[in-house]
């Protein structure tokens, strides 16, 4: 018998429980969450009712509904108007259910996790929450051409479609998209794991040939060593669920004693594990304490293992929000060249609440994409001044204009847009901003603006 995941369970369940809780804490605006909180509490009662009377045998079903029902509600909540300190906690809860790549697990492990979600559900509140469950796998914040065959690559993988999988990153890989010498890696990982052993050293001979350069090389030379020692030998059955196990592993050990499983942990994010055992490695690591463990995270999101590794890295650095943290991420952006690492920290300082590191970049950044994406971020984000908004507006091209306008528009801010269309000397920006305040009919600065431009 097969269930759904620990991680994807745990994770919807620990998601739901944990919406009331955002919706609760104190904010200098209130969040207009009454008659929906009341229905988030009945949702969240009726799926404990479920769970505290599922049986093993049909745990799997649950499992799904349940995460589908967490999703929807994460997805909700994500529409309501809330302050940004709430409004960015859920960002992060519907990042983790934006793609249900559930792995299975071995009966006898499923059935000790069960275990451990009821003693959550049934156990008090204590002072100090244990280590979160880890997360299923999701979609990087970025996506650039290439990405949706990449990231479906990478779900199949997970899920043991080794097939699947090298179809999908053949896709990227004659794409000639900027993640292609990654593709030519995990299609040789997958290859080998088929015990298409010929096949897996052809694909990174062509790593080697046409991506001289490549930031996999190092993860394709181990790759390389281990193939060529299985040579002649069967593949494994227990592969799979040995790597499963890890991700359990991973946890407890953590739990238990930090300082003696970081190296191990080292071990197997310098191995050749799958994607979601060292994406799951990776997360324990940003919820341990431990210096070590804050100080590993980091080297990767400075680059110390591959491009993917280095992306998830900047995600779960830029979850803590610490001011350590942010100066971190400042600090790659600074040095890196590489647009996708660019944008996933710019995401990351949104979600941070970094606004003088955001601000910054949008007043000093070169590349238009880059820039206009920090504005973007400074211009939803709505502890951020209007007057901060309108010194950026004086001084940027259309295209951030535009940015800033739209930023003023998600927050109903029709006076402001008024005052900028009335000082606007651009007759095509001009009509932007009209046509911005004529979606804005409950406004009455708005329709009487409407009024003055017919008179």
């Amino acid at each position: 018998m097969r269930l759904y995941s620990h991680i994807a369970l745990s994770t919807a369940l620990i998601a739901a429980l944990a919406l009331p809780a955002f919706c609760q804490e104190p904010s200098p605006e209130p969040a207009p969450l009454s008659s929906d909180r009341v229905n988030l509490d009945a949702q969240i009662a009726k799926m404990k009712a479920q769970f505290d009377s599922a049986d093993v045998a049909d745990l799997t079903d649950k499992a799904a509904a349940m995460a589908d029902r967490a999703a929807v509600m994460a997805d909700g909540l994500s529409k309501m108007d809330l302050p940004m300190d709430i409004a960015g906690k859920v960002a992060q809860l519907k990042f983790q259910f934006d793609s249900k790549g559930f792995d299975d697990l071995d009966a006898a492990a499923a059935v000790l996790a069960d275990k451990a979600n009821l003693a959550f559900l049934q156990a008090p509140a204590a002072p100090a929450a244990p280590m979160p469950p880890m997360p299923p796998r999701g979609k990087i914040f970025i996506n650039p051409r290439g990405d949706g065959e990449y990231d479906a690559g990478t779900r199949a993988l997970d899920q043991h479609k080794y097939d699947e999988a090298v179809r999908h990153y053949d896709a990227v890989v004659n794409s000639k998209s900027a993640r292609a010498d990654g593709a030519l890696y995990w299609k040789a990982y997958s290859l080998n794991r088929e015990g298409k052993r010929d096949d897996a050293l052809a694909a990174l001979a062509e790593l080697r040939r046409d991506y001289a350069s490549s930031a996999w090389l190092n993860d394709a030379q181990a790759l390389e060593a281990e193939v060529k020692q299985n040579a002649g030998q069967p593949v494994s059955p227990n592969q799979e669920s040995n790597d499963d196990l890890k991700l359990l592993a991973i946890n407890s050990l953590m739990n238990a004693d930090a300082e003696r499983a970081i190296p191990l942990i080292e071990g197997i994010l310098k191995g050749n594990s799958a994607p979601n055992v060292k994406d799951n490695a990776l997360f324990v690591l940003a919820h341990s304490k431990s210096q070590r463990a804050q100080q590993v995270l980091a080297d990767y999101a400075k680059g110390a293992g591959n491009p993917d590794m280095q992306l998830r890295a900047i995600q779960y650095v830029g979850m803590s929000g610490t001011k350590d943290a942010q100066q971190l991420l400042a600090g790659v952006y600074g040095t890196s060249a590489d647009t996708r690492v660019k944008t996933s920290i710019l995401q990351s300082l949104m979600v941070a609440h970094a606004t003088d590191l955001l601000l910054n970049i949008a007043k000093t950044e070169k590349d238009a994409n880059l820039r206009n994406t920090a504005i973007r971020q400074l211009a939803a984000d709505r502890s951020v001044p209007s007057e901060t908004l309108l010194e950026l507006y004086a001084a940027s091209d259309t295209s951030a204009k535009k940015e800033i306008v739209n930023g003023f528009t998600g927050r109903r801010d029709a006076k402001t847009l008024v005052d900028l269309a009335r000082k606007e000397t651009d007759p095509a920006m001009k009509r932007y901003i009209v046509e911005r305040l004529g979606d804005m009919r409950d406004s009455k600065e708005a329709m009487d603006y409407m009024m003055e431009l017919l008179k």
